[in-house]
């Protein structure tokens, strides 16, 4: 079974939280010493449809970050700094997931706007660099410098998949990669059993 695909979320909105990637590093070894994560990251989700204060889609307020629940020596410290952060909103459990509620910094909302409407290459400088510095991302890294740019290469390539013989697509001056479908960035009951699922069929996951 192949690993679960970061979501957009976790690829360009979970960086503007300002959330070091690296806090989330870690040593985890089973009771036998054999490595087995070296992240407790998991994926990040733009509403928590399993709780029911979350529901609401009117306002896209808050970045869900699912993480591992692995009560390992160093948990409670990292628990403690994820609390201490300055837009740290909650935290609970979904069965062997841990879930960290977050708010966007109003430095970079107006960002985060912008890549809610597929503005990508509208973003900050500064939103761009904590874009490429602290991303999550299951394609191949060179790529989101393209989207962040909207490279004539990128714009190329999609103009040729869009196209039909004898008649070619001209994106224009449209962004170079799809906008957000926020259906997809809903974190459900569904998901957190095939990350449970998973967890227990891949014990160890290298990003």
């Amino acid at each position: 079974m192949s690993k679960m695909k970061f979501t957009k979320t976790a690829t360009f909105l979970f960086p503007l939280l300002q959330v070091p990637k690296s806090l989330f590093d870690c040593d985890i070894k089973d009771r036998f010493g054999r490595y087995q994560h070296n992240t407790r990251f998991l994926n990040a989700y733009l509403q928590d449809n399993c709780i029911n204060k979350y529901k609401s889609t009117e306002n896209i307020t808050y970045v869900f970050v699912v993480l591992r629940n692995y009560q390992d020596v160093e948990f409670a410290t990292f628990q403690s700094t994820l609390r201490a952060l300055p837009n740290y909103v909650d935290d609970y459990d979904h069965k062997e997931c841990f879930v960290v509620v977050f708010t966007i910094p109003e430095t970079c909302k107006e960002d985060f706007k912008l890549i809610l409407n597929g503005g990508y290459s509208q973003v900050s400088t500064d939103g761009k660099r904590l874009i490429l510095a602290n991303n999550f991302y299951s394609g191949k890294p060179y790529t989101l410098p393209l989207i962040l740019n909207k490279a004539q290469t990128l714009k190329d390539s999609w103009e040729e998949r869009l196209s039909n013989p004898g008649s070619l697509a001209d994106l224009g001056e449209q962004a170079v990669w799809p906008i957000i479908n926020l259906e997809t960035q809903l974190l459900t009951k569904e998901i957190i059993a095939e990350i449970n699922i998973k967890k227990h069929l891949l014990p160890s996951e290298e990003f």
